[in-house]
């Protein structure tokens, strides 16, 4: 084989491929980048996000209301056979505690799912123009965390009935979201870069949702678990920010600093992984694509 030959032929293309490492002063040099890239691209996010609220929701007759429905029959399904055959009496409002796990977990399962395959769906328009790809997660976060507080919203009226209360702590519902919303960004970075590489990933990942779904006290209590299973809940990254949303809205109580500072701390290291993973493949992702 000549040399021209070996020149020519493509190089194989693998995850992780061999990333060029960053020193710490490049790597703030690329934050700052990227903040003025996606500060320079803030119209481009705008109309994407506003997009694809429209396209979600395209020819359907309810429209925005399947936003609330969804949840609403969701809740009411599994109020009536939780709170009826396994009797959780320590949970007080079954109905109202279900409504502070279920709604935001809905957030971070669509975020999660969709930020695996929002590279892959945007192949065309990367191809075409530059766009910053932190962009396409971001679209997803931002959609999501915006439909959060639009149905946690409208979903409070109709729980007020129930018995859901207006207390002091909700205060600290932009606090609980933004904190989940990052925490989600985080998890779509890391998906996003391993399905462009290996599309099987977005396969696995239904049924790994499905099962940190079931390993999250949402549907049940943990109160009612014996003292040495309880523990374990906190080796589950999701559980600080649903305990979070669970405290102030079902309990009507001010969560502990100690809440607040685990979910901030999650928070701010599944996000810093994602990033770091997701620069560190940025620039090969278009060759899976």
């Amino acid at each position: 084989m000549d040399m021209a030959t070996q020149v020519s032929s493509p190089m194989p293309q693998v995850f992780p491929p061999g990333g060029d490492a960053l020193s710490g002063a490049n790597w703030i040099g690329t934050i700052a980048r990227d903040a003025r890239d996606l500060y320079r691209f803030r119209a481009v996010l705008k109309n994407l996000v506003a997009q694809d609220f429209r396209l979600r929701y395209h020819r359907s007759v309810l429209g925005f209301l399947w936003t609330l429905l969804n949840p609403i029959l969701m809740m009411a399904v599994l109020s009536v056979v939780f709170s009826q055959f396994f009797k959780f009496d320590n949970a007080g409002n079954y109905a109202i505690y279900l409504f502070s796990g279920l709604v935001p977990w809905s957030m971070l399962y669509a975020t999660v799912s969709e930020g695996a395959i929002c590279v892959i769906a945007n192949e065309p328009l990367i191809r075409k123009i530059y766009i910053p790809k932190l962009v396409f997660p971001i679209t997803r976060v931002l959609l999501n965390a915006a439909t959060l507080v639009l149905s946690m919203g409208a979903l409070f009226l109709l729980m007020v009935p129930l018995g859901a209360r207006l207390t002091a702590p909700l205060l600290l519902l932009p606090l609980a979201i933004t904190l989940f919303a990052t925490f989600a960004l985080g998890i779509a970075l890391i998906t996003a870069t391993v399905n462009t590489f290996y599309r099987d990933f977005g396969h696995l990942l239904t049924v790994v949702l499905q099962a940190w779904y079931f390993a999250t006290p949402i549907i049940y209590p943990v109160n009612t678990l014996p003292p040495e299973v309880a523990w374990r809940f906190w080796l589950n990254p999701a559980y600080p920010f649903i305990r979070f949303f669970q405290t102030i809205i079902h309990d009507g109580q001010w969560p502990s600093w100690a809440l607040v500072c685990s979910s901030a701390g999650i928070a701010a290291v599944v996000l810093g992984i994602g990033y770091v993973t997701f620069k560190c493949y940025e620039d090969k992702l278009v060759f899976r694509l």
